[in-house]
């Protein structure tokens, strides 16, 4: 059997990076330390103290000695120009001259400077296009792209910066840079839907994540770090769904290696395709991972190296530069063997980061949680996160009031590669807003847009528009679902317009919102609260919730092309039984009563019985519980309700409530 460049660096004590350098300067062609050892090599390394062994200090100047030559990845063999990227690591402005801009993600305050305008005059434009953003908020490429075109600037479009770069390019004080020192790597598993890669993180974590899944798909990004027999590292779990790639994408820009899963079975497809793009833009490290070869035949996998050859991903074993792994995510067969290479290559790779100092990080998710608010999950790439540091990232600010790992523990400060859940944010935050750790005074300096709810529909200016508010539990949930949302505009049917979209259970606000723009509400993994639901019901105001994104975009679209008349009916949503009868002047004759089952509701109608003869009805026109007006009453509480229509009251009455609600025929 074939021996590994590796396995003899192991033997002789060195690592494989500085083996490779040994066999390069010995005039031997190896791609990786992967890479099959030259037989005529052997000689010459039979001995560990034949040859010198090459210090770190010649390694460092041989690779500086070659800066100015493109370079190829060791593992996923995409050239990397090390001169280029210097070059425009140190470029001062985004602007190349005047009237033009490099298309890549900029700040809005970068943006103002590029096109020559105030930087109110770019949040209004934004705005203006149903964005709200902030000063130091990051602006994607085809926003970027978009400004350019109102403002008459000519686009040149160059090589992708990975996220890491952007952030480099954002400290302002490079002389508070200390000594890096090694983190751990980040690695993004990607591929199609349901080819196994929740599965694989599944059986590396020992957590059932798979199972906890809606629809059998994941539809978040989550960050996991796994300590392994082969040290401790980062796993990315991205979605394979085609609504989330967005969210695919970003998982990609911010790790340092990519596992692509590949179904044996299954071969190469869509999702697959657009998931090896996306990585080479990144110039990410690709390893593959052939998955599910417990069911599937020798011929199969070699059909799937045959497809990745002619994506430009020609296997190791036939004399390419892909690593391509057999395993089984449900077995376990050959796990260990990838994670022994992806430490492999997160070692030749030495990964640095900055430790001490303010933390300079990434918004990989974010929600609101119950009892702590807006929350975060961050990635940091630079410094120490620590409880009470002050921070900002887009247009939130806030103080960090708790840290929990990936494990749910409470930690008090986390260093560079380490996933965190941060709370203490004043709003919510953005996934892919960039997190910055700063003093107080900072952020008192800084200009955080403050834009009303109203803003959000300027542009809902067509009544006969299919108007949608939209609320979903995260952000990157609501990014997803309102991209795909928008594909809708390339179809036949009415013309669709989300007025407003956020995250959070629905509430009075966003019906009133629906009332006063005829939108149709609809929640992804959301509830509406109760007096939501009971101002919908009162006002006829449709909720639609779902847990299934392409159920709800099957739905939309059908509504678009088929408009529905909402028909209500009366429901049944509580009962009561009266105890006592108060005769309040000026008033009424009032009844006190326990709610027994379900819920009484103001402005409900009611059906009073006593035995078995119903005696009269009405409308609630007061409903009161401890002296105070309430909107509803729950069972087991007690409560006084005056009913327009009927008093004749009399203790043991059954009081039967009734709501409005839309049919669900």
């Amino acid at each position: 059997m074939a021996t590994r460049v590796y396995e003899i660096a192991k033997k002789m004590g060195i690592s494989p990076k500085e083996l490779v350098q040994k066999l390069h300067d010995k005039g031997f062609e190896v791609s990786s330390h992967m890479a099959v050892f030259p037989e005529e090599a052997l000689p010459l390394f039979e001995e560990k103290t034949s040859t010198p062994i090459t210090s770190e200090k010649s390694v460092e100047a041989s690779e500086q000695k070659n800066k100015e030559d493109v370079v190829y990845d060791e593992v996923s063999s995409h050239p990397i120009s090390i001169k280029s990227e210097n070059k425009h690591m140190t470029s001062a402005s985004p602007e190349a001259q005047a009237g033009q801009i490099e298309l890549k993600t900029l700040t809005v305050s970068e943006m103002a400077d590029a096109a020559h305008k105030t930087v109110g005059e770019v949040i209004l434009t934004l705005l203006k296009q149903g964005i709200v953003a902030a000063k130091n908020q990051l602006l994607p490429e085809k926003t970027v792209e978009q400004l350019a075109g109102v403002y008459g600037l000519t686009v040149i479009k160059k090589k992708s910066e990975s996220t890491r770069q952007i952030l480099e390019e954002r400290r302002t004080d490079s002389a508070s840079v200390e000594l890096k020192e090694s983190r751990m790597p980040i690695i993004v598993v990607i591929g199609h839907v349901d080819h196994g890669k929740t599965t694989l993180l599944d059986f590396i974590r020992k957590t059932r994540v798979a199972a906890k899944e809606k629809g059998g798909i994941t539809q978040h990004l989550g960050a996991y770090e796994v300590l392994t027999d082969h040290g401790t590292l980062v796993f990315l779990d991205t979605p394979g769904h085609e609504a989330f790639t967005l969210m695919r994408g970003r998982g990609i820009k911010i790790a340092d290696i990519a596992i692509l899963v590949v179904a044996a079975d299954d071969g190469i497809m869509p999702q697959t395709k657009e998931a090896i793009e996306r990585a080479k833009i990144a110039q990410v490290p690709v390893i593959v991972a052939i998955n599910k070869i417990d069911k599937a035949t020798p011929q199969q996998i070699e059909v799937v190296k045959r497809q990745l050859a002619q994506l430009d991903m020609v296997p190791e074993d036939w004399g390419g530069k892909t690593i391509c792994v057999p395993i089984s995510a449900k077995m376990g067969t050959g796990i260990d063997n990838l994670l022994e290479i992806i430490t492999l290559q997160a070692q030749i790779m030495e990964l640095t980061a900055r430790v001490k100092g303010p933390a300079l990080g990434y918004i990989l998710e974010s929600k609101i949680e119950k009892g702590r608010g807006p929350v975060a999950t961050v990635i940091p790439f630079e410094g120490t996160i620590s409880i009470g540091d002050y921070f900002q990232a887009g247009i939130a600010t806030g103080r960090v009031s708790s840290l929990v790992d990936s494990h749910g523990r409470r930690v008090t400060s986390v260093g560079p590669s380490v996933p965190v859940q941060i709370a203490g944010f004043d709003v919510l935050p953005r996934t892919g807003d960039t997190f910055e750790v700063m003093s107080r005074e900072q952020i008192r300096k800084g200009t955080i847009a403050e834009v009303s709810r109203a803003s959000q529909i300027i542009k809902s200016g067509n009544r006969d528009a299919f108007n949608l508010i939209i609320k979903a539990d995260n952000a990157s949930s609501l990014e997803a679902l309102t991209t795909m949302l928008s594909r809708f505009s390339d179809k036949k049917g009415r013309e669709l317009n989300v007025i407003h979209a956020a995250v959070g259970d629905m509430n009075e606000s966003d019906v009133m919102l629906a009332l006063d723009t005829g939108a149709l509400l609809i929640g992804l993994h959301v509830k509406a609260d109760h007096n939501a639901l009971v101002l919908s019901q009162r006002e006829k105001v449709a909720i639609k919730l779902y847990d299934i994104i392409y159920k709800l975009l099957e739905d939309i679209d059908l509504m678009r092309q088929h408009p529905v008349q909402i028909k209500m009916v009366q429901k049944k949503v509580g009962e009561a039984v009266v105890l006592k009868i108060f005769d309040i002047k000026n008033l009424g004759i009032i009844a006190g009563a326990v709610v027994k089952t379900g819920r009484f509701v103001r402005d409900g109608k009611v059906s009073v019985w006593r035995g078995k003869q119903r005696i009269g009805h009405g409308a609630i026109k007061s409903l009161q519980r401890d002296k105070k007006t309430v909107k509803e009453i729950h069972a087991g509480f007690e409560c006084a309700f005056l009913v327009d229509g009927f008093d004749a009251w009399e203790v043991d009455d059954r009081v039967e409530c009734f709501a409005e609600v839309p049919s669900t025929e």
